[in-house]
């Protein structure tokens, strides 16, 4: 076999290569850090709870928190919010300002909550990941597939989430 030949080989397999590690190394949403638009789902918040009204708050209250910081919203209780696609989108009480502060966890991460007590809602408008809800000794408590339709969650035992 003469040095040309092995040179050509050598060059196409490295070709090959590279190739391959751009495809092998993609991301499995959009390459964009920022969340997508079109493809949303509306959350509505359910009814407050009980007693929790703007004019009874505690002088004590903590704002619901995630880390790594998400964007978020406040909604009022019936008001319909847009999951936008590729977001885990999760609304929680915030006693501090008596309605509900609804997350858009759209980054890969494992987020932990902070303050976070009572019913709420999440949908999981992302594309093809499943979200992970750990309790507080990092246990499983449950897996949220793809779905477009909103359902009623009791955060009180969870601790953190996977949003891929």
């Amino acid at each position: 076999m003469s040095c040309t030949w092995r040179s050509t080989l050598g060059v196409v397999g490295a070709f090959l290569w590279v190739l391959l590690s751009a495809f092998a190394a993609s991301p499995a949403q959009a390459a964009s850090d920022e969340p997508r638009e079109g493809g949303g789902h509306t959350m509505v918040m359910p009814p407050a709870p009980r007693g929790e009204g703007p004019s009874s708050r505690a002088v004590a209250a903590v704002s619901p928190t995630v880390s790594p910081w998400a964007d978020y919203v406040h909604t009022t209780s019936g008001s319909p919010v847009t999951c936008a696609s590729g977001n885990l989108c999760t609304g929680v009480w915030d006693p501090v300002v008596g309605k509900y502060k609804v997350f858009f966890l759209y980054r890969c991460h494992q987020y932990s909550l902070s303050h976070w007590n009572g019913v709420g809602q999440v949908v999981n408008n992302q594309v093809g990941a499943a979200a992970f809800f750990y309790g507080q000794n990092g246990q499983v408590l449950d897996v949220v597939l793809p779905e477009p339709t909103p359902f009623t969650y009791d955060w009180t035992p969870v601790w953190s989430i996977r949003n891929c």
